[in-house]
Order: C-alpha cells, then structure tokens, then sequence
C-alpha cells in the first residue's frame, strides 16, 4: 500500500514569522497559522517551516495577519530541551506557499512560490485537462 503526506492549509498568520539561518548557512523560517474549523469558533494554531528560498520569501513578504495558502508534507520530530526533557512536535515542511491578498490586503491574489523555484512568482500548480462528464468513473 503506497503511503502519503501531504497537506494544504490557508489561514492567517498568528505572528510575524522567526527568521533563522542554520549552522550550514541555510535560510530558515518559521510561522504559525492560525485555521479554523469551517465556521466554528475555535481555531487551531499550526507550525509551518519552510527552507531555503522559500523561507527567504517568505521570512520577506509574511506579516502577521497575512492570509495565505501553505501546500506541504506533516513532520513529526523529536529533541531534548534545555531542561532535558524529551518533546516531541508536529509541524507542517512547507514546499509551496502562496499569499491569498495583495499588499494592501484587498484580497487580490499573487503568485505561488515553490520551494524548488529559485526565482520569485513562479506557480507551483500543474494544468489539468478538464474531462467530459460522460469519462468521469463515477
């Protein structure tokens, strides 16, 4: 049986994302979003992570508030905090990001990043060939 990981969230930012580099010279970025429960009034807060050249953009154009659209993968790790404890979190590797308004926040979508692009405003997304109803297998 084949396995799969894959996520895609849109929400606002709780907080303006943590910039970071690691020992290795690698542009890191963390944010939370905040998602809610298809009108219920409690939300949940998520960890997303993104590397690289998407963390670069998105540690430059991410502000808390911002709405935005975060495809990825679920990552569950582990590691000992300063006080020896073990703990254990769950968090989103992003490897797509897209802001859902524009810079005055009127709503007008832009550009999908993907972590594999290296150049700005590049879409992830794929073209899919629209099917007659009479080929659909249901």
């Amino acid at each position: 049986m084949a396995n799969l990981n894959k996520i895609i969230l849109a929400g606002r930012l709780a907080a303006d994302p943590e910039k970071r580099t690691s020992l290795e010279g690698t542009a890191m970025t963390k944010f939370k979003m905040e998602v809610s429960n298809f009108g219920k009034a409690s939300s949940g807060s998520i960890e997303v992570v993104a590397w690289q050249r998407l963390a670069e953009i998105c540690g430059q154009y991410l502000k808390k508030g911002k709405l935005v659209l975060v495809e990825g993968r679920l990552q569950v790790r582990s590691f000992e905090d300063q006080n020896g404890q073990r703990r254990t979190v769950t968090e989103v590797l992003a490897s797509q990001m897209q802001m859902l308004e524009g810079k005055s926040g009127t709503g007008a979508p832009v550009e999908t990043v993907n972590s594999a692009e290296t150049v700005e405003g590049a879409s992830g997304f794929e073209e899919v060939e629209e099917l007659p109803e009479d080929d659909l297998p249901f």
